[in-house]
C-alpha cells in the first residue's frame, strides 16, 4: 500500500505520527466538525460511518471519525496506504476504541462493500486531484443509505490561493476533486440532492492549509522550519488524541473559546472559513 501501486500523495503525514504535534488549526477544526456531525448523527439516525478517503491535507489521518466510535457508532476507514493503515490502527488502539480498517489500492472504484451498507458515507478535504472524482462519488452513494457528508477547502478564501502558489511552486494547483460545483453536479446527475451546505472552521487566523514549519520552508526558510520541528516539547504540542484519552478534558472549552466567527454573516465566512461543507441526502430515500 502505497505500498506501492496506487495514489501517491506525498510523505508529508509521516512527521505527525513522529511528534504527535498538529498545531492549533488542525485541533481547531477537529472540534468544529464535531458539531456538525452531532446534527448529522441526531437528523439522520447515524450507526454505522464509512470514511473514505481518509488522508486529508493535514494532521493524523484517520483519527476525525473518533469521535463517531465514542458515540457508539460502527466505524469503518478505507485508505491506499498499509503503512499508513497500520500507523492509524496504532492511533485507534492506544485510545480503545475499535475501527474496521480496509485497503484500496487507489481508485476507490470498487470497494468491498455491499450496496447501502453504511448509514453515512464522508470526507474531509480528501478529494484529491488524482482521484477519479466520479468513480468515487458513485461509489460512495452505492454503499450509502441515508448522508453524504463531503468537506472542501475553501476556495474563495484569498489565503487559500496564496498557499495553493506556494505548494504548487508558483503555480495554483488546480484541486478538481474539489471542485464543489463538479460534486454537487456529480451527486445530482446520480440521483442526490443537497440537503444542507455552507461554510466551517472559521478562526480568527488566516488559512495557511499546512502547518507553520512547511510554510516556512516552502518559503525559504528551511533551517528555522527544521529548527521548529526538532524542538516541538510536551508543553507546546497540542493534539486531539490528548482529549480522546482523557489526557487533556480542557483542551475542548479551550478551542472553543476560538469559535466566535462560526455563525458570523455568510460574507464573511465567504472569504475567511477554510473550507466548505455540503450534506447530501437521496432524493428518493429507502
Amino acid at each position: 500500500m502505497n505500498g506501492r501501486g496506487g495514489l501517491e500523495l506525498g510523505e508529508d503525514w509521516k512527521h505527525y505520527f513522529e511528534t504527535r504535534h498538529e498545531g492549533l488549526g488542525t485541533t481547531y477544526e477537529r472540534f468544529v466538525l464535531h458539531e456538525y456531525f452531532r446534527r448529522i448523527r441526531d437528523r439522520y439516525g447515524v450507526g454505522t460511518v464509512l470514511e473514505a478517503p481518509v488522508f486529508g491535507m493535514t494532521g493524523l489521518p484517520g483519527i476525525n471519525s473518533m469521535w463517531w466510535a465514542m458515540e457508539g457508532a460502527q466505524v469503518t476507514l478505507v485508505d491506499h496506504s498499509s503503512v499508513r493503515l497500520d500507523a492509524i490502527n496504532n492511533l485507534w488502539q492506544e485510545i480503545s476504541l475499535k475501527v474496521r480498517l480496509v485497503y484500496d489500492p487507489g481508485t476507490y472504484a470498487s470497494l468491498l462493500f455491499e450496496d447501502k451498507e453504511f448509514d453515512m458515507s464522508w470526507n474531509f478535504a480528501a478529494l484529491h486531484p488524482e482521484l477519479k472524482l466520479e468513480i468515487l462519488l458513485r461509489e460512495l452513494i452505492r454503499i450509502t443509505r441515508k448522508v453524504i457528508f463531503i468537506c472542501v477547502p475553501n476556495r474563495m478564501n484569498p489565503f487559500n490561493r496564496v498557499c495553493s502558489m506556494l505548494k504548487g511552486r508558483g503555480k495554483v494547483v488546480q484541486l478538481r476533486g474539489m471542485d464543489p460545483g463538479t460534486i454537487q453536479r456529480i451527486m445530482r446527475n446520480n440521483g442526490w440532492q443537497v440537503k444542507d451546505k455552507g461554510f466551517l472552521d472559521v478562526p480568527p487566523w488566516p488559512d495557511i492549509a499546512m502547518s507553520k514549519e512547511d510554510l516556512f520552508r516552502k518559503i525559504g526558510l528551511k533551517q528555522y522550519a527544521k529548527h521548529l520541528r526538532e524542538n516541538i516539547t510536551e508543553k507546546s504540542r497540542i493534539c486531539i488524541l490528548d482529549y480522546y484519552s482523557g489526557r487533556n478534558r480542557k483542551m475542548k472549552r479551550k478551542m472553543g473559546r476560538y469559535g466566535f466567527l462560526e455563525n458570523s454573516p455568510n460574507w464573511l465566512k465567504t472569504i475567511w472559513a477554510h473550507h466548505r461543507y455540503f450534506v447530501f441526502s437521496p432524493r428518493h430515500p429507502l
